[in-house]
């Protein structure tokens, strides 16, 4: 298992329900101690849940008015990299086109 260290003659592992690190004696096989995970949502109460999720709603708000805006940029940029090589264009001769017996 990847999440096995040794120290000293003593694995510790965690537990893949509840993410818990154990402590255990290989040759025995028995548990020696035991630390429960600490949850990201363990301070977060049902009386909090509606700030909760109005901060979610504004941030999610806030990060598609930024999407947005920077699509609406990026139009205006190639609109006017394209008229840039226009202009150059302009300027050179078409080139010749290659035909098949060029190629030989």
């Amino acid at each position: 298992m990847p999440d096995q260290t040794e120290k000293g003659g003593v694995l510790e592992v965690t537990c893949p329900c509840c993410e818990a690190r154990l402590t255990v004696d290989p040759a025995s096989g028995v548990v020696l101690g035991s630390e429960k995970a600490a949850h990201a949502r363990a301070g977060v109460d049902l009386k909090d849940a509606q700030r909760v999720l109005e901060q979610e709603t504004a941030r999610i708000h806030e990060r598609y008015d930024q999407i947005v805006q920077t699509e609406k940029g990026r139009g205006a940029v190639l609109e006017k990299l394209f008229k840039s090589h226009i202009e150059k264009s302009k300027d050179e001769p078409a080139p010749r086109p290659i035909r098949d017996i060029d190629l030989d």
